[in-house]
């Protein structure tokens, strides 16, 4: 192989060679209209060219991948090049044989020849190539974006090794001209039209098998809708790299990967501001309470590295603040990391936390988040979620600490389980007293939906359902439920208090809450899973649909219509104001929340979704 390579490496200097000698002759040839031998030129031409391009490791970029970069290398050793062949003639005979404007010439003519002759090499091996694959042996296959990525992909699928043949383009502008053609394929139309557009192909006898995504911009709805035509069609689907990530000369086979369960957000996930952030975080302690839970551990995992004087990790599990703390010891100092062992609902406890450690900065991830669990057991979500949140936000108020920030969900959007409600409470509380106190503390609120992948979302069920053979259950066909990645959560909260702290004094009370796009639907996202662990879904792992269960609603939502949306630019949240309860009734009515503990589950639930409203 390395014989080869070299082999092909003395064609090229011999080629460049011949062509400096014949650039140089037929630049001499313009300038004068007749032909004359040049002797000394033409030779000082031929040795140098190879020589330069020796020098400036032109023979290291391969001809069949000559690219625009390789072109402007190219043009600065031409240039290089004719000016020592100049200077060489000069030194033998002054230039007396050549006409100046021959100096010119000669570069513009040695680059069009060097150039010419591997853009024709290239065009040669790729149209050769992918002409001597048999399209019977390569997949038809439908793009979904018409911008860089496509262009990339295409060209990649011009190799004797590719095995897609790509029969079509759709755009996610409906706007877009169906005349449009990129490196010879069509622009069939717009992704809305998918389904059309497949059936007018099926009738022409061009049958797609795939569909690759190619596009970043993709949103939530179209890909629902691309997800479902590919299930009534038997098509499979994947996803291109980005066009940063398409390396030429690569297997572009390697580089079509399933759609993974994020894909199904259909949007760009939102990225922390790392230098803003840290600037916020340096020299603080920082307490997270529920620091053994997926948002509370992932948070703990990102701002370790932000300069922290302590990080205090408090949890009612011993285990899981063990673990995380064994796991944080590879990133810093075991000094900065602090373990607390304790109850949230433990006032006494907490308190010693807050005389200890003065933590300057809370984060209370701390909560009872199983809907079923806390619908069976109303007066400990109460105790936890709603009076707990109140304990922690007074001694945080009593200790001036500089930012609270409570970590609530969407189901405290018109709720109907305990769970919601009692969130809806805690929300109440933090914004109360963000409008209210007197005290130098900001309380922030941040609302999200459900997590991929968080303890008690129903990925780890589903996974762990398709790997027992299933059957996978699902609560209803036509449930949807707001997602996000646990990255874009912890990004949320972080971003979101930085933002709130610095806001004015208008926006005190406000909840955050991520722009997470459109709802996605628990059939698709059940049925995608068993598609990536390589099973047919109905077939292969049966979908049994059990019903809603109690507290369970079949929309979220993500503000109600009794809050008002305050749009704040593209931050990746917007806020919510809501109708605040002051002081004095916020106390009327935890009261009268504590009272209820004597009473049935059904009539605290019911006592306490009347005090919220």
């Amino acid at each position: 192989m390395k014989n080869f390579l070299n082999l092909k490496i003395i064609i090229a200097i011999v080629i460049d060679f011949i062509l400096s000698g014949l650039a140089i002759n037929i630049s001499n040839y313009i300038r004068l209209s007749f032909f004359e031998v040049i002797k000394v030129e033409t030779i000082s031409a031929c040795l140098l060219l190879p020589v330069v391009f020796i020098f400036l490791g032109i023979y290291k970029r391969p001809w069949k991948y000559f690219s625009i970069d390789d072109l402007w290398s190219l043009v600065k050793a031409c240039l290089l090049a004719n000016i020592l062949i100049f200077l060489a003639i000069f030194i033998f005979n002054r230039l007396e044989n050549i006409p100046r404007l021959v100096t010119i010439l000669n570069l513009f003519i040695l680059v069009f020849v060097t150039g010419s002759t591997r853009i024709i090499y290239r065009t040669i091996f790729e149209k050769f190539a992918f002409l001597s694959s048999s399209d019977k042996t390569r997949i038809p296959t439908l793009l979904i974006g018409s911008g860089d990525n496509a262009d990339f992909f295409i060209r990649a699928t011009e190799r004797t090794d590719s095995i897609y043949n790509v029969i079509g383009i759709l755009d996610l502008d409906h706007n877009k001209t169906k005349e449009l053609l990129i490196r010879g394929v069509s622009v069939l139309g717009s992704v809305k039209d998918l389904d059309k557009i497949i059936d007018k192909l099926q009738f022409n006898k061009k049958n797609p098998q795939k569909i690759i995504i190619t596009s970043n911009s993709l949103n939530a709805k179209d890909m629902s809708n691309v997800m479902k035509t590919v299930d009534a069609k038997g098509m499979t689907i994947g996803r291109a790299q980005s066009p940063n990530q398409l390396i030429e000369g690569s297997n572009i086979n390697s580089q079509v990967k399933d759609i993974s369960i994020e894909d199904l957000l259909g949007r760009r996930q939102n990225k922390l501001e790392h230098s803003k952030m840290k600037s916020f975080l340096k020299n603080q302690t920082v307490l997270i309470t529920g620091a053994g839970g997926s948002i509370g551990s992932e948070l703990a995992r990102t701002i370790i590295s932000l300069g922290l004087k302590k990080l205090i990790l408090l949890d009612i599990s011993e285990n899981s603040i063990f673990n995380l703390a064994n796991e944080l010891k590879k990133q810093v100092q075991q000094k900065k990391t602090i373990l607390v062992c304790c109850n949230l609902r433990n006032g006494d406890e907490l308190e010693k936390v807050f005389i200890k450690y003065k933590p300057s900065i809370v984060y209370h991830a701390a909560a009872l988040k199983h809907v079923f669990i806390c619908e069976e057991n109303p007066t400990e979500a109460i105790r936890t979620n709603v009076f707990g949140t109140y304990s922690l936000a007074n001694l945080s108020e009593k200790y001036q600490v500089k930012c609270f920030v409570l970590i609530s969900t969407d189901k405290a959007v018109n709720p109907s389980s305990v769970m919601g409600a009692t969130k809806k409470f805690a929300e109440s509380i933090i914004q109360s007293k963000d409008r209210f106190s007197k005290s130098a503390t900001r309380f922030i609120t941040v609302r999200f939906g459900n997590v991929l992948g968080s303890q008690g979302s129903v990925v780890p069920l589903f996974k762990k359902q398709i790997s027992d053979g299933g059957p996978v259950t699902v609560t209803h066909k036509d449930v949807t439920r707001f997602f996000m990645t646990i990255n874009e959560a912890v990004a949320l909260v972080l971003n979101a208090t930085l933002e709130q702290y610095q806001a004015s004094a208008g926006l005190r009370g406000c909840v955050s809450v991520l722009n997470m796009g459109a709802s996605i639907k628990i059939d698709i996202l059940a049925k995608q899973m068993i598609k990536l662990a390589g099973f047919v879904p109905n077939k292969q792992i049966k979908i049994v649909y059990t019903g809603l269960t109690k507290g369970e609603k079949l929309h979220e939502s993500l503000y109600s219509k009794a809050e008002q949306k305050v749009e704040i630019g593209e931050k990746g949240f917007f806020l919510v104001k809501s109708k605040l309860s002051n002081r004095k009734d916020l106390i009327k009515k935890l009261d009268s929340l504590k009272n209820s503990y004597n009473y049935s589950n059904t009539s605290i639930k019911s006592h306490l979704l009347k005090l919220i409203k």
